[in-house]
This record gives structure tokens, sequence and C-alpha cells, in this order.
């Protein structure tokens, strides 16, 4: 993020904050049925799962050999930083009798051996080895190996498209997002010191549309995040059908009168920058480290959150491991209440 950028973003922050500028939409109103409907749910998952998602962090998959399994969207994923250099995904799901062909996640691992016949693949996806390979004229090993689908990695995250297909624009996908995140020093060396996952009972559109609001803070938020922030004053601004929401903290306004040029540190330390890469991935950027959250529909009724820390080389080796401890915390607490 260069410094016209953080100069625009300090100057709108200025202008909320003293309600010189107020942004506001026309309302709407949403029928029930859309957050309770189970087709329309079944709807939505079928088209989530034609767009990106976090799937990890990148520090997961950083050195060839690395590799990890996830489920994105119940679709068993296996990630995979080749030998080559080259990172890939498949599906985790042997192709004889559709075992998965690894579980957890580990490193220096260049093969991956099904528990069930011991069809086995190299870490490109391809079959190199099985049982009486001669019974299986029908099934070439060259057209039996893992099957890909596209990934990505940036912002020091691996990112999955969980479904089958052509090449995916990935350029198209992040437009401007992406270098934004990565000029805040989110890149492929950045660490994850905490990560974890939660549930909750509630549809997974009222999770991401309170997510992108900050109406409720000082109500339902007001013995955690409401004190250390503005009441309703946010900067909100879309990238295609991503968003990325300026907060400004209540310091923002003592900042704003006494600062003319401010730095990345300072826009950090007296506002938080929340970014919303459609259809499901949040980052909430701290000044020194972001948290992202990606929220999974399980039912109408039932939202999976799978959430980590990305904090930058430098921000680790200057903060002890308690720090990371009590930012997780301050995470999950609202998240709680929300």
């Amino acid at each position: 993020m260069d410094a016209d950028e953080i100069r625009g973003i300090w100057d709108r922050a200025r202008r909320t904050t003293s309600r010189a500028e107020v942004q506001r939409a026309d309302g709407v109103t949403v029928p029930v049925d859309r957050y309770l409907g189970p087709q329309r749910l079944a709807r939505e998952r079928a088209l989530l799962r034609r767009w990106p998602h976090a799937a990890c962090p990148q520090a997961h998959l950083r050195a060839p050999g690395d590799w990890t399994t996830v489920e994105v969207l119940d679709v068993p994923v296996l990630l995979v930083h080749g030998e080559d250099g080259v990172l890939r995904a498949f599906l985790n799901v042997c192709r004889h009798r559709g075992a998965a062909v690894a579980r957890g996640r580990g490193s220096g691992r260049s093969r991956f051996v099904c528990p069930y016949h011991s069809w086995t693949y190299d870490a490109a996806g391809a079959l190199v080895g099985r049982p009486q390979d001669a019974d299986f004229p029908h099934a070439p090993k060259d057209t039996s190996g893992l099957v890909e689908v596209p990934v990505a990695a940036r912002c020091g995250i691996v990112w999955v498209v969980p479904s089958v297909g052509d090449a995916f624009d990935w350029d198209v996908y992040f437009g401007p997002m992406a270098g934004q995140i990565e000029g805040l020093g989110y890149r492929a060396d950045a660490a994850c010191p905490r990560e974890g996952v939660s549930r909750h009972a509630a549809n997974w559109k009222l999770l991401v549309e309170g997510t992108l609001e900050t109406y409720h803070f000082q109500y339902l938020h007001r013995n955690t995040i409401a004190p250390h922030y503005h009441d309703d004053a946010v900067q909100q601004d879309a990238y295609g059908p991503h968003q990325r929401i300026v907060i400004p903290r209540r310091s923002f306004a003592e900042a704003a009168a006494r600062i003319v040029e401010p730095t990345v540190e300072q826009l950090g330390r007296h506002a938080s920058l929340m970014f919303f890469l459609f259809p499901s991935t949040f980052l909430l950027w701290n000044g020194n480290h972001a948290s992202v959250f990606v929220m999974r529909p399980e039912a109408v009724d039932r939202t999976v959150t799978d959430s980590f820390l990305l904090v930058t080389p430098a921000d680790l080796a200057a903060w002890p491991d308690a720090h990371w401890s009590a930012n997780w915390e301050r995470l999950w607490s609202p998240l709680g209440e929300d």
C-alpha cells in the first residue's frame, strides 16, 4: 500500500469521524426464507464451490515436500508443495475406490499411498504404482492420476476453488485487493502463530452480513471492542465483488489533528482495515497482525468458521508469544458474541 493510498484512507477517515462524510445507501427488506430455505442453501453451496476460499495459511506449505489436507465446503482437498516448487491442489480421493490418500499435515513427502489398495501417487498427482497393474487395462496410469482443482497463493494464504473445471483467472478474481494486502506485508513469508475452528448456530449469510457492518458494535460488543472504535463511522469501498472497510479507532480523531502524512504504522495504530474477499473470506488488519476467518455453511442454521492469525516475520520477532495469545482472545470474544 503506497503513500498516496494511505493518505487517501487517512483523509477520508478524518471526514468520516468528523461526520463531514457519512456513507449511507437506500435500505431494503429481505425475505426470511433467504436464510431458512434448505433448497436455497443447496443452490448457494453449489455456487460457492465455484469461487475461491482461503484454505490455510501459506506457512503450512512453505517448503518443497510440505503438504496438508483440508475440507472446503465438504470437498476433501490435498495441498502439496512439490519438489519442483509448484503448489498443487487435488481432490483427496483415490481414483480407485474413493478413499482419502492422505490425512493431516506434514513435510518431506513425495508419495501418497491410498490405504485401501496401495495405489500410489506422486506430488504432481500422477499415479506411479499399484498392485497387479496389468489387471487395469481399462484405467491407464496416465489418465488415473489425482484430480486437480484450481489453487493459488496470495497474501500469505492458500486459496482453493473446490470444484473441477477450466483454469481459473486469479488475477481477475483478486483485482487490486491482493496487492493492497500484500502491501501491508502479508506475503509468502507470513507466519501463523494461532489458528482454530468454531461452530455457530446461525445461517452463514447472517454472519457474513454482520461482519460487514459496525452498526451493532456499541450494543452487542459494549464490553469488548466497542470502547475502542467510533460508533458506526466507517468508509466502505467495493472492488468488484470484494469490499474494503476502514474502521477508525477512538484514538483516530486526536491523531488526525496532528498527523498530515501518515505512515502505514500510524494507520494501523489508529484504524482497523477489514478486507472481504467474496464469497466468504475476511482479513482484518490491526497493525501488527491480520486475523483471517472463513465462513462455511453446513446447514441453514449451522456455520463453521475457520480462522488464523497472519504475522509478518518482523512483527513475529518483535513481540512475545503472549501478545499473539491476547490478540487471538480479542478476536474470538466478539466473534463469540456475534
